[in-house]
């Protein structure tokens, strides 16, 4: 089943809704969101009710409710790519067309989550996708359907994760205190340091946010396995940094664990890492 991309963006915005709340969403909420009129929400919503994407709940405490059929929708979607402004997140890409892109003026077309009119008429940067292109330009509207105007667009290339990658960081053990660690993660400003077995493959991650917790528990005596965030995601050194763009986006992350071919760690690689990779890159378009 195939849905427009203004319908589209509507029955996101209910899944995400109801999905914090675990409770029927009214049409207010959802235009809210969106920074849209409440009637435009109504009309879609029969519409959607007509397709058996919602149900509507009556009563003072009514509102709508996705079905399965409105999940089955959404995981079949496009993945999400992020839209920065100064590298600040603003908001989500869900589909990107470019037009015209060997003539004077080119535009991408792109299909947003959040609201983008703050930033009409300046700078952003949208990816990197998970084909490895970066699309830098002006927003020239700013909508459920925005355009930008295509400045350049930088291609990542086809390089092992090992060359951007910092190399031999600094680990952790799970039967360490925790207290060994406090000094270095607040003076580094680290936010995440790695924890190896004694094989030296990645178990967890000693997140500075969980330090933080325990620390306004009183339990600097814990050990950091006690904390430890476990089944840190990975990927091989000699992996395409286009794969590490791929599970960065799809886990909604920020940086990697680097393997080797023994399941050793090796290095981590960041966003920063590919984000500086492709500042490095001549622009074309």
């Amino acid at each position: 089943m195939g849905v427009s991309d203004s319908i589209y963006n509507v029955l996101k915005t209910l899944v995400e809704i109801y999905n914090r709340q675990n409770t029927p969403v009214k049409s207010k909420e959802i235009a809210e969101e969106l920074k849209v009129h409440e009637g435009y929400i109504r009309n879609i919503m029969s519409v959607l009710k007509s397709m058996g994407l919602v149900l509507s709940k009556a009563g003072p405490h009514g509102g709508y409710v996705p079905t399965s059929k409105a999940y089955d929708i959404i995981s079949k979607q496009t993945m999400s790519v992020p839209v920065y402004h100064n590298n600040n997140v603003i908001g989500y890409a869900l589909d990107i067309t470019l037009i015209g892109l060997l003539t004077e003026k080119p535009l991408a077309s792109v299909r947003v989550l959040g609201d983008l009119s703050p930033y009409l008429n300046k700078e952003v940067r949208v990816g990197p996708l998970p084909s490895g292109i970066v699309i830098l330009g002006k927003l020239v509207k700013a909508d459920l359907e925005s355009l930008i105007e295509v400045g350049s667009v930088v291609s990542i290339p086809h390089v092992p994760v090992s060359e951007i990658m910092t190399r031999k960081p600094l680990t952790a053990r799970p039967d360490d205190p925790l207290e060994k660690y406090l000094d270095v993660l607040s003076k580094r400003r680290y936010r995440g340091i790695p924890v190896v077995d004694d094989q030296g493959r990645p178990i967890g991650l000693l997140m500075t946010s969980k330090v933080i917790e325990a620390l306004a528990r009183c339990n600097q005596n814990v050990k950091v396995g006690d904390i430890m965030t476990t089944n840190p995601p990975v990927i091989n050194a000699s992996d395409d940094i286009y794969e590490a763009i791929g599970s960065m986006i799809s886990n909604n992350i920020g940086r990697l664990l680097v393997v080797d071919d023994e399941g050793k760690l090796v290095g981590i690689v960041t966003r920063t890492d590919i984000l500086s990779r492709i500042a490095s890159l001549e622009l074309i378009g």
